[in-house]
Order: structure tokens, then sequence, then C-alpha cells
């Protein structure tokens, strides 16, 4: 009896150094357990932390809300601006301007400014130019009234100028007045008063209370 191999019954042979191939599962599976390895290490360092630096987080917040419900609705509505500019008309249509450094608008309806360092600027009836300004002011908006407190200062374009401690300016009717005394000089002289008054819009500057005037060139008696 003769032994023979038939080739079409064979075993495949297998090559040295090759392998079966894996499946394109297989190796999503590989990089999933790789990303896992790192990831769950961060996020217990990440959870740690938290653990640690969550008291003072949890103080610093309560802080914040005890400090804002310590504020008053009135603290709430008080309005500030820096380098404040306003502009209107008077009741003849003529501009004035009012800036500031800074205004302080006392509530959101009271319409009541105060200032610091204002300056105004308008002009009367007769097309003259006023300046005024001081240390510091209330400006009622409603009524277009400016009262000035501390060196104030007018000037006119005439040339006129004039000193005192407290004065209102009447921005509608472009009328000045004050009731402290007040020293002044122009091209006509000096002037000295305890009050004074710019009124008929602008046309007329009087002087109230004693008074005294040393016009140029004259002597003074």
């Amino acid at each position: 009896m003769v032994l023979r191999a038939d080739p079409d019954v064979m075993p495949p042979v297998r090559r040295r150094g090759a392998h079966p191939r894996k499946p394109a599962g297989h190796h999503r599976y590989s990089r999933f357990v790789g990303v896992m390895k790192v990831a769950l290490p961060a996020s217990a360092v990440v959870l740690l932390g938290l653990v640690v630096v969550w008291p003072k987080l949890a103080r610093d917040v309560d802080r914040f809300q005890i400090g804002f419900a310590a504020l008053s609705p009135t603290s709430v509505e008080t309005l500030s601006m820096v380098n404040a500019h306003y502009q209107g008309l008077d009741n003849t249509n003529r501009p004035y301007t009012l800036t500031a450094e800074r205004a302080t608008e006392t509530s959101s309806k009271s319409g009541i400014v105060i200032l610091d360092n204002p300056k105004a600027d308008f002009l009367t009836r007769k097309g003259t130019g006023i300046y005024v300004e001081a240390r510091t002011g209330i400006y009622y908006q409603a009524d277009k009234i400016l009262d000035l407190e501390g060196e104030v200062s007018l000037y006119q374009d005439e040339g006129n100028e004039m000193h005192t401690e407290r004065a209102r300016v009447h921005l509608d009717t472009s009328s000045v007045e004050g009731d402290m005394p007040v020293t002044g000089n122009g091209p006509q002289g000096r002037i000295a008063g305890t009050g004074f008054r710019i009124d008929d819009n602008g046309r007329q500057m009087l002087l109230t209370g004693r008074s005294e005037v040393q016009m140029r060139g004259a002597r003074r008696k």
C-alpha cells in the first residue's frame, strides 16, 4: 500500500511571522482603555481639589451676598457720571451748557444733580456771553436752576467779572443773583457790595445792599 499526499486536501501552511488580522473594534477598545488610564487619575485630582477649595468659595459667595444685601435702595438708584456735560435751551431758545468734573443724581426720579467743580456758559437776550464757575453746585433739572457755592466766579464777554461765595443761576431766564458779599471789576472800574443781581434776561447788573463803586479815573471818596 502506497501512501500519497493529495495536494487538494493538504492543510494550508502558515508563514513564519504572520499573525491573524484583528478586527477594527479591538483597536477602538484599546484606544478607549488608554484614554481612561489618563482621564480617571486626572478627574480624581480635580475632585480632590474641589473638596479642599469649596469651603473657601462658599464663604466668599456668602460675603458677596451680604455686601449687596447691605446696600440701601437709595444707594443702588444713585447715578454718578464723570466729566458730565449738559445742554439745554432757555425761554428764548438760546443754548446754554453746563459741565462738571463729576455729577451725582440723588435718585433716578428726583431730577436733582450734585456737581463737583461746575461750569456754566450761557447767553443773555442781547447776546452777551456769561461764564460762571464754582467748587460745588446743585442743578435742578426741571426748573433749570443752578445753585453754586464756594469760590464763585462770574465773567462777561464785555470784560466784567464778579467773585462771591454763593450764587443762584436761572438758566431759563439767563439771570443770576447772590446774597453774599461780592467784589468785581471791569472796564469802568471796581465794585463791591453785600449782594448782586443780573436780571432782565441778563441786561442789567445791579448791586444790592450796601455797595461801593469806584470808576476808573475817578478818585475814591
